[in-house]
């Protein structure tokens, strides 16, 4: 789903002409403000942040179970870490 989602996105934000478009995000959580606006920049930083964020949280629950930190894991898949 994940994968599906993300292609979608980049179709989307393919036809984006200025990524300075304004849009609402009002609708995009009860809680804010009606008529609330941001650039779509704004918006692309912000799935970012989030996916990161999510990640991260993911990596510290697999880390309290395997034990293995982020960098033991790259170092593990051969992955050059520092270039």
């Amino acid at each position: 789903r994940y994968q599906l989602i993300a292609e979608r996105t980049e179709v989307i934000v393919a036809a984006v002409d200025d990524l300075g478009t304004p849009v609402s995000i009002s609708c995009l959580n009860p809680r804010m403000p009606t008529g609330l606006v941001r650039s779509v920049r704004w918006v692309l930083l912000h799935v970012i942040e989030e996916t990161a964020r999510h990640a991260g949280h993911a990596d510290i629950i697999r880390e309290s179970l395997d034990g293995a930190t982020a960098l033991d894991l790259v170092v593990a898949s051969g992955t050059p870490f520092f270039t």
